[in-house]
């Protein structure tokens, strides 16, 4: 997915009209209507260089690489999953929130007494230009922003917008490239009405520094 271009934003309620795909629209919608996502809620210097990053040579962009899952335990009960689907959409947010993450204008119903004892969000990565194939990038839901899609972008199904920080290689292959699981990742995820079984897909992806293996346990929850 190459660099945004110069586009007018007033041309983004018909994007198909721009023969643009429809990610590189949905950022660069995203980049110009900043406010129209974050509804007042801070914006520093690490948002926008992950908005403006470069593509990573080693991410395969568009539909293979998404949303996938959340691994989660609640206090008294086992390890479980939950596929991020369309139909689970709401479910997987709310559980982002309980457990430490943001929600930015959405209005659902959060129970903040949830006892979680861990939670991990998982990105797939489909990979090239490298000796893997694919590979989850995961995070907690405390590095987890998620904002309401803005009406310009759609106005029946808003393009939803997922940051995810601090993310870092989780599994065996991905974990073997040096280059990657030595550091940290900043992740961009957009939901754009194109997908059943994963709704969000990345959209960017930036170094976000070195990974610190003190601050994460052998086990799944961090």
């Amino acid at each position: 997915m190459p660099t945004p271009v110069n586009v007018d934003p007033a041309a983004f309620p018909i994007p198909q009209s721009l023969g643009m795909p429809k990610p590189l629209v949905a950022r660069r919608l995203l980049q110009c209507k900043l406010e129209a996502w974050f509804r007042g809620s801070p914006v520093d210097d690490r948002d926008r260089a992950l908005l403006d990053a470069q593509d990573v040579p080693w991410v395969h962009y568009a539909k293979t690489s998404y949303l996938r899952k959340i691994y989660h335990m609640k206090q008294s009960e086992g390890f479980e999953t939950t596929d991020w689907t369309v139909e689970n959409d709401d479910a997987c947010k709310k559980m982002v929130a309980e457990a430490g993450g943001q929600l930015i204008g959405f209005d659902l119903d959060v129970c903040n007494s949830a006892q979680w004892k861990a939670m991990k969000v998982n990105v797939n990565i489909t990979a090239k230009n490298t000796s893997f194939d694919w590979g989850f990038l995961s995070t907690t839901p405390s590095k987890i922003r998620i904002f309401r899609g803005a009406v310009e972008s759609c106005p029946d199904h808003p393009w939803d917008a997922m940051i995810l920080r601090d993310c870092y290689a989780n599994t065996g292959g991905m974990q073997a490239v040096d280059s990657i699981s030595s550091r940290y990742w900043d992740i961009l995820v957009m939901k754009m009405c194109e997908d059943y079984d994963h709704p969000w897909v990345v959209v960017a992806v930036k170094d976000a520094g070195t990974y610190k293996p003190e601050n994460h346990r052998a086990c799944f929850c961090c």
